[in-house]
């Protein structure tokens, strides 16, 4: 399904019926027309009246409590809150939704009728153009698990929403209220009307192939790449004695382009670059769409501290009080073993783990090598382990066993070469993943860092753990690192257990508003018909 149903649940807001002065039987006879018409073409069969495309059982839901007292009109046609609604829908690209999804020519149609039946139907419009728009809004328009997305979206009842805007002083506030106030969101939301203006004024301009341009060149092409760099703020306008001509400045803005890309910040543009920067901006627009779509997708309170890992930036970032704390690379599952997007708390630290190989690195990597090479388990200190007792590598003849028949449990002691390094960062999961150290301190070095069987591992293990342990509760880094130099195998629980969200972000916005855009090396960014869905 690719339009997210409404969620329907019950309670969740102030519930709202007909203003505490007014009663069904003190409705004006002009009013009660109106009321008349909505109950009539809700509740029989009358063709021709009623729009088949509204979600009936939902109008039903709202209208039959308030004993179908209309919310946005009357007889001299449309209330002001009705006016408000319209004004905000028609905004709606600006939040990356689909303006023609809340029904704005038919609403357009009827918006000056003065009929009874006529104002019922433009009055069953808005309140299903509402109830639409707040549930795209509030937990987004396409069905999360189609995107290999494991955290629960927000439950919104649009008919509760719109039961308690009708109640509040100012309609306007509380519908602009609905709108998601995480930094990351508003960020991008800022990103996309700019982006949304330079596609109105031509985008940017191709950089046809050619040669590799670098610093001192002179080429014409480097007069097309100053107006490329420009268009998105990496470069400065200002005049050039010969726009021709690479200098410092335009290696500068290109390194500026390079970091914003993920790619490598040499200032040289070569062909991954070039690729880069002929990415046109109707895509980009749909990747900041999509994304604003993800952080839609997040609970609207992620916790007063919390911990972020955006696997296809490759980054971690420890967020309290809504401030970033600090942040750090890490390396992630490879395309074919992916991290999963997924939601916890991080309860336990283990100092100096041991390493049990899991099912898919045994069968897929390290049983093919030790069958070529039969000193491979001693070389990366891998003990074998059947029933409990421990057998030499090389007495076992592994050209017999299989995925049907492994009778082992492969294990790797603490150390320095431990393949998950001297500390493991627990949370519970389906997923059976955690962060971890490694002895691949080099791997950091790389842009492109999807490289692991699904667990993160991040590039600065003690000061995370520092962090969550606590230097109130004795754990100072000195005393962390004596315990990773002892040795000995040590679990700690962490004092108060802190969320973790493991996301997916192709696109995002620093906060000094630099935008910046990854390659969906998942291949989880919506394609061909799910892409057009997009506005």
């Amino acid at each position: 399904m690719l339009l997210r149903a409404f969620f329907i649940t019950t309670g969740l807001l102030v519930s709202a019926t007909l203003p505490s002065t007014l009663h069904a039987t003190e409705i004006s006879p002009a009013l009660q027309s109106i009321s008349n018409e909505l109950r009539q073409q809700l509740t029989t069969q009358a063709t021709g009246k009623f729009n088949p495309v509204l979600d009936k059982q939902l109008l039903l839901k709202f209208y039959e409590p308030r004993e179908f007292y209309p919310a946005w009109v009357d007889l001299n046609g449309s209330l002001p809150r009705a006016e408000v609604l319209r004004q905000v829908l028609q905004t709606a690209d600006q939040d990356g939704l689909d303006v023609n999804d809340y029904h704005p020519d038919p609403i357009q149609l009827l918006w000056n009728a003065r009929s009874a039946t006529k104002l019922a139907q433009l009055e069953f419009l808005l309140t299903d153009a509402f109830f639409r728009y707040s549930v795209h809004l509030r937990a987004g328009q396409f069905q999360e698990n189609d995107f290999y997305w494991d955290i629960a979206p927000p439950v919104v009842d649009p008919v509760a929403e719109l039961r308690y805007l009708l109640t509040v002083n100012s309609f306007q506030s509380a519908l602009h209220d609905l709108t998601p106030f995480h930094a990351g969101y508003v960020r991008l939301r800022e990103a996309l009307n700019k982006y949304q203006q330079l596609e109105k004024s031509g985008g940017w301009p191709l950089i046809p192939s050619g040669p590799i341009l670098k610093k001192g060149r002179w080429h014409k092409q480097v007069a097309i790449l100053r107006q490329r760099l420009i268009a998105e703020g990496d470069l400065k306008i200002e005049p050039v004695i010969n726009a021709r001509f690479f200098d410092q400045t335009v290696k500068s803005a290109m390194k500026r382009f390079q970091i914003r890309h993920g790619l490598k910040a040499d200032g040289i543009v070569g062909p991954d670059t070039r690729t880069a920067m002929n990415v046109p901006v109707s895509k980009r627009i749909k990747q900041i769409q999509f994304n604003m779509e993800r952080w839609r997708w997040l609970p609207k309170w992620l916790g007063r501290r919390y911990i972020m890992v955006n696997t296809a930036g490759f980054n971690l970032v420890v967020v309290e009080n809504e401030n970033i704390q600090f942040a750090m690379s890490v390396i992630i599952g490879k395309p074919d073993r992916p991290t999963p997007v997924t939601s916890s708390k991080l309860h336990t630290i283990v100092f100096n783990p041991f390493w049990t190989v899991p099912p898919t690195i045994i069968f897929e990597d390290f049983l093919p090598q030790q069958q070529r090479d039969p000193t491979f388990f001693s070389s990366k200190q891998i003990r074998v382990f059947k029933n409990g007792n421990e057998l030499e590598p090389a007495e076992i003849d592994w050209t017999q066993v299989s995925q049907d028949y492994f009778p082992y449990v492969l294990r790797q002691d603490p150390g320095p070469q431990n393949s998950l390094g001297r500390l493991k960062f627990l949370f519970n999961n389906a997923y059976t993943v955690y962060l971890h150290d490694t002895p691949g301190k080099h791997l950091f070095d790389l842009n492109s860092r999807s490289l692991s069987s699904g667990c993160i591992r991040v590039q600065e293990p003690v000061q995370l753990a520092s962090y969550l342990l606590g230097q109130k509760n004795g754990w100072t880094e000195e005393k962390i690192r004596t315990s990773i130099e002892s040795g000995k195998y040590l679990q700690v629980p962490i004092p108060e257990s802190i969320p973790i969200y493991l996301v997916y972000m192709t696109a995002w916005v620093e906060e000094n508003m630099s935008v910046h855009f990854r390659p969906d090396i998942y291949d989880r960014d919506p394609k061909g018909a799910k892409c057009d869905r997009l506005p």
